[in-house]
């Protein structure tokens, strides 16, 4: 018998979502197939008419964690006008509510130490959601800033915020509240206005030292 109309496509989103869930909640590993299919109130024996395999579901669900984790995100920006847009995000991240809430909550830390055990299908996808990631990162930081002053910005935040979000769950109670204002502290004083005169010194330094050893070159070649 025929799916009914836009049916199939439904019960699949259904899937999906269920395995996102379970995909941050209890890592790649703690992901079955048959408990994913009780969560979206389906039968185990309906899995393979929508998809070919798990790892093909942990692909999508890992898209579809990423794809809300960003949407979270985004209505933070919406809600938010008072600071500066990264920072907004960095507030947002680094809170206690995405502490406690890892399965609604972004999967770079949830699972981004299994990845390279995965390979596959599921590293290719997480690997373009940290590249989406850094793009809409760099999005959020002043465009007149340099080129190598965002990219750095945006590295360091999305590294910052994974990892300071991972140790506070790991760590709990009061020091992880701490933990996470330290982040929120350090990284705004990394991407604030003052990082703008700390990007022009560190491009100063560099241009001194590539200076430097030019010279120093020569100088060891016979010239002067």
């Amino acid at each position: 018998m025929p799916w009914p109309h836009g049916q199939k496509s439904q019960t699949r989103a259904r899937i999906v979502a269920a395995a996102s869930t379970a995909l941050r909640a209890k890592g790649v590993a703690g992901v079955g197939v048959a408990d994913v299919m009780a969560s979206a109130g389906l039968t185990h024996g309906g899995f393979y008419a929508h998809f070919r395999s798990r790892d093909e579901l942990l692909a999508e669900a890992l898209d579809h964690a990423s794809r809300q984790s960003l949407a979270t995100l985004a209505r933070a920006l919406v809600a938010t006008t008072a600071k500066p847009p990264l920072h907004t995000v960095i507030d947002a991240y680094l809170s206690p509510r995405h502490v406690v809430h890892p399965g609604a909550g972004c999967p770079v830390a949830a699972v981004g130490t299994e990845i390279p055990r995965t390979g596959g299908r599921m590293q290719r996808a997480f690997r373009r959601r940290i590249r989406e990631r850094l793009d809409w990162l760099r999005g959020l930081l002043p465009a007149g800033r340099s080129k190598r002053l965002r990219e750095e910005q945006a590295v360091g935040t999305l590294a910052c915020m994974v990892g300071g979000l991972i140790l506070a769950r790991a760590i709990g109670g009061k020091e992880s509240a701490a933990l996470l204002e330290s982040c929120r502290q350090f990284l705004r004083c990394a991407t604030g206005e003052s990082s703008d005169a700390a990007g022009r010194i560190r491009t100063t330094r560099r241009r001194v030292t590539s200076g430097t050893a030019r010279r120093d070159g020569r100088r060891r070649e016979g010239f002067t």
